[in-house]
């Protein structure tokens, strides 16, 4: 397993385990699946060297985050924990209520990440951030992140939080892949017949260099 350099004081894989299928029914695992597949799943990241485990308030309506505390309840301090709020009321008192929420479900004291969820179309990120702020004041929040972001959008959020948001976790996978730029230059080249499109071939930076797995480049550095 690989892992970032200097992102935190806690080490993060560069792969990680998303959470959303535990406690949906969405997936129609059902309760055997939540109850023993689950911790199952989550025992064999940490054998393979998996240290982030992400997972929000609104998977499941918090049962994900319940799943997951229970099965890393022996294992915290292997773990870097990433949830998120879903930002429906976006002021700063709902954001530190949430996030005292989300710990007990977690059965933590201290959310390693705390991301908001999705960017609000009415309000901007001043007042949920002024919560970010509190949160990270006491402790009980370690590092702020966003999810579904433009890079404008993320360039405000960390003005408004006054410190850096450390990640912006977009939507990228085999079948969903419109943040992958395409075209040749300087950064991206033509991807051989068989080849990873993010493996770089010998003549050819990565073609995401601006994104690493499971975590996104501060926005002063560029973004995916």
């Amino acid at each position: 397993m690989r892992y970032l350099a200097d992102s935190t004081a806690r080490k993060i894989s560069k792969i990680g385990l998303g959470t959303w299928q535990f406690g949906s029914r969405d997936w129609g695992y059902g309760e055997p699946y939540d109850n023993q597949v689950a911790d199952a799943i989550v025992r064999r990241a940490l054998e393979l060297g998996i240290t982030l485990f992400d997972t929000a308030e609104i998977y499941g309506f918090g049962r994900s985050e319940r799943i997951l505390g229970r099965a890393l309840a022996e294992h915290r301090e292997s773990a870097f924990l990433a949830t998120k709020i879903l930002p429906v009321v976006p002021v700063a008192p709902v954001v530190e209520q949430r996030a005292v929420a989300s710990a007990n479900r977690l059965g933590v004291s201290r959310l390693d990440l705390y991301q908001v969820h999705q960017a609000n179309p009415v309000f901007r990120d001043g007042t949920i951030m002024r919560g970010m702020r509190a949160l990270q004041r006491v402790g009980l929040v370690g590092e702020v992140g966003v999810s579904n972001y433009s890079l404008e959008r993320w360039r405000a959020a960390e003005a408004a939080l006054g410190a850096r948001v450390l990640s912006n976790q977009v939507r990228y996978s085999l079948v969903a892949r419109s943040l992958q730029p395409s075209g040749t230059g300087p950064a991206v080249g033509p991807v051989s017949p068989g080849q990873p499109a993010d493996e770089p071939g010998p003549d050819r930076e990565p073609a995401l260099p601006a994104r690493e797995p499971g975590t996104r480049r501060g926005p002063d550095r560029g973004a995916a």
